[in-house]
């Protein structure tokens, strides 16, 4: 008995640092939508593609927002969800999953 509990406190304790590794690799990382749109939502492998962060219009502007804080160790996918059609912005760099999706990505930080 007292060689599971030191067991699950090990993994309790491996978890803890993996959680505080992952908090400090998160880097606030803002996403920019600059075409048309009336409601702008962003998603991707972050968020596992739950289309979860809405974006915000600047003032005086027709460009959408969102900031998020994300692990910047990996390449992060992600697309825009604008008036309900998913979408890829031209304006930044993409390339097409294996899937033939074609994705933007955010390229990990060294």
């Amino acid at each position: 008995q007292e060689q599971e509990q030191e067991q699950k406190q090990e993994q309790e304790q491996e978890q803890e640092q993996e959680q505080e590794q992952e908090q400090e690799q998160a880097v606030l990382t803002k996403f920019r939508w600059s075409f048309a749109g009336k409601e702008v939502f962003v998603t991707g492998t972050f968020d596992n593609w739950t289309v979860s962060l809405p974006m915000v219009k600047e003032e005086n502007s027709s460009i959408f927002v969102a900031a998020l804080s994300i692990d910047r160790s990996k390449e992060i996918e992600f697309k825009f969800v604008v008036d309900g059609i998913w979408c890829y912005a031209a304006d930044l760099p993409y390339r097409t999953d294996s899937h033939g999706n074609i994705n933007n990505i955010f390229h990990a930080l060294p």
